[in-house]
């Protein structure tokens, strides 16, 4: 089954048709258009820089004027400073308004009274360029200088530009000390380098006057290279980026005498090394929240665990640290690894920091992987946003990529009703999911309060424009759990026009994660030109429909069969006096998590026999 969600990247990435698309049309209604972006990063031996920045953009649309007029810019407070060097509307005729003392709005993240912020150290300053009209461009140079790198001695950059913006010049150049080794690359740019004296000199060019119409649909799955775009690092390996990052996180990982006492409360009870293990991690992942940033510029080093656990809170690093030193004190080794949470599936081959920007555990012992930041993913399990990604490990023999999808996403629904003489439908409809399915509709249920419950039934038939009540009762949606159970009654006063011919189609009539009519939504559109994330999985339902005797029933659809690599489907329809009885059953045999192109054609190709069946009415009269 496609995944229908889309997840961000490790970093900002411009997204564009793959390589082998149909020739992508030009855009010619243009927003506003970017004359000149330039980079210009200068590197010193302990790996401090000082970035300078320009940016020139040209607004063509009065829609685009609140984009290019407000500019807003980003960085650490404690590890980076910010200078803005100029800051002016350029008028279309050529007049340069500067932008006055009023035109900024700073947002600081500190402390109280002169303290360190308590989890997110990133400040932002929004600039707003005053009269710009279409003509105008706003023109801005800024500086960053990074006092503190990331890891010290270290360097990494990467950029990419989309073909879906007008860019007319881009220039990217990083100057560095001639012993620094950099590894390098770049995608559909001109790039050049020299050395002069002690110092040597990358640059990177791009024009894009005339971009083209992005057609891409889903970016579930991404891979840099994609657009044009540069990447650069004097990182060795990604080994390497592992290797310092653990440097500096074990030392916070230490058991204290008071994380010794916690794991073994916590652990009271629990029997064998995998229990304590389960035990550890849903205390973690249930007791401390998740804020913060994770990996980045000025957060690479754990906080002090008292502090976690003071607070109840922290962000990646943090959870992993403690995890880790929980599991340490009742003699269980574990390691803290390194991974992608957004879209990015495949590792570049120039080790950069932005390829990274997640920090979980693996236990050898049990060979499992454990995110605790997630407080309702169930012991053994990971985030889908977590799955089959490269894993950096700073030591040899972990497994090189987290697990894939399970298998396990499956529903069945068993529903019964009765049509009345006035058109009415009373009934009753059962649902069971387990694995994605089922943590998808627990977690729906989950937000839900009791009294919002009670109203639940008749809110979804107020959105299906019907006027139904009802009740529902489901399994504990708090329990960390990947299957779920509901059981429903309804009431609904016209579901159907009487008094004359008419069809009905059938289908779900309450909540339901997966139907078998949500396997042929896209089935007409283009195949994807791009690998997707998807999953194997299963749905069946079952329908036990009471006729009224007043209808008389001219036709019931045909069933349909088939069993093929990718597909099997199998659907019945028969009728016995006045009650007509339905089964569909669906398999999908997709592997996970990756599909490729090819394989996406197929796949909807296969689909279309259901889509065909699942079109069929009964005909009455």
């Amino acid at each position: 089954m496609k995944a229908m969600w889309k997840m961000g990247a490790a970093c900002a990435l411009g997204f564009g048709v793959a390589a082998f698309a149909a020739a992508p049309r030009v855009a010619t209604d243009l927003p506003a258009r970017t004359e000149l972006y330039s980079e210009q990063h200068v590197v010193s031996e302990d790996g401090s820089e000082v970035s300078t920045y320009r940016q020139v953009t040209r607004l063509l649309k009065a829609d685009a004027a609140d984009d290019v007029r407000r500019q807003r810019l980003s960085y650490s407070a404690s590890a980076q400073r910010l200078e803005i060097v100029e800051a002016f509307t350029r008028k279309a005729d050529g007049r340069r308004i500067k932008l006055p003392k009023d035109n900024y709005q700073l947002q600081t993240a500190s402390g109280r009274s002169g303290g360190a912020a308590l989890f997110s150290d990133w400040n932002q300053t929004t600039l707003v360029f005053p009269d710009l009209q279409v003509g105008d461009a706003a023109e801005l140079s800024y500086r960053i200088v990074t006092r503190q790198p990331l890891f010290p001695g270290k360097f990494s950059r990467n950029g990419e530009f989309s073909r879906g913006y007008a860019f007319d010049r881009v220039s990217i150049s990083v100057d560095a000390p001639a012993g620094m080794k950099l590894l390098h690359k770049s995608w559909q740019m001109d790039f050049s380098e020299k050395t002069v004296g002690k110092r040597q000199l990358l640059s990177w060019t791009l024009k894009n006057p005339e971009p083209v119409i992005n057609e891409r649909r889903d970016f579930s799955v991404y891979e840099l290279g994609s657009e044009p775009g540069y990447a650069v690092s004097s990182f060795e390996s990604t080994r390497e980026i592992a290797q310092r990052y653990v440097e500096r996180a074990a030392p916070k990982a230490a058991v204290t005498p008071r994380v010794q006492a916690l794991a073994e409360e916590i652990t009271k009870g629990a029997d064998g090394e995998r229990a304590q293990v389960r035990a550890l991690y849903e205390w973690v992942s249930r007791e401390i929240g998740y804020a913060g940033n994770c990996v980045g510029i000025g957060a690479v080093v754990p906080r002090d665990l008292g502090f976690v656990i003071d607070n109840r809170m922290g962000d990646c690093k943090d959870h992993a640290t403690l995890l880790q030193a929980l599991l340490q004190a009742r003699g269980i080794a574990s390691h803290q690894v390194l991974v992608n949470a957004g879209n990015l599936h495949k590792l570049p081959e120039v080790p950069v920091l932005s390829m990274v920007n997640h920090v979980i555990n693996y236990v050898p012992s049990v060979g499992l992987f454990l995110d605790s930041t997630d407080s309702d993913t169930p012991f053994g399990q990971l985030p889908v946003q977590v799955q089959d990604k490269p894993v950096l490990a700073a030591v040899e023999g972990l497994p090189e990529r987290t697990p894939h999808d399970d298998g396990r996403a499956s529903q069945s629904t068993v529903t019964r009703f009765e049509i009345g003489a006035d058109g009415s439908m009373t009934g009753d409809t059962e649902l069971h999911a387990q694995g994605r399915f089922g943590q998808q509709m627990r977690l729906g249920f989950k937000s839900i309060s009791k009294d919002q419950l009670g109203s639940a039934v008749k809110r979804y038939f107020e959105g299906m424009r019907m006027s139904g009540d009802g009740s529902i009762e489901t399994s504990d949606a708090a329990r960390r759990s990947d299957e779920f159970d509901y059981h429903a009654s309804f009431k609904v006063k016209q579901a159907l026009r009487m008094g004359a011919a008419g069809a009905f189609g059938i289908g779900p009539v309450l909540f339901s994660p997966a139907p078998v009519a949500s396997y042929v939504n896209g089935v007409n559109q283009p195949a994807p030109e791009h690998p997707v994330l998807c999953f194997s999985s299963h749905s069946e339902e079952r329908y036990e429909i009471t006729l009224p005797e007043t209808i008389q029933v001219l036709s019931i659809p045909e069933g349909v069969a088939f069993n093929g690599p990718l597909i099997s489907y199998e659907s019945r329809y028969r009728r016995e006096g006045r009650v007509l009885h339905v089964s569909r059953s669906i398999s999908d045999r997709m592997p996970a998590n990756i599909c490729t192109p090819e394989l996406m054609a197929g796949y909807l190709e296969a689909l279309k026999p259901v889509l065909d069946d699942l079109r069929q009415q009964v005909l009455y009269k």
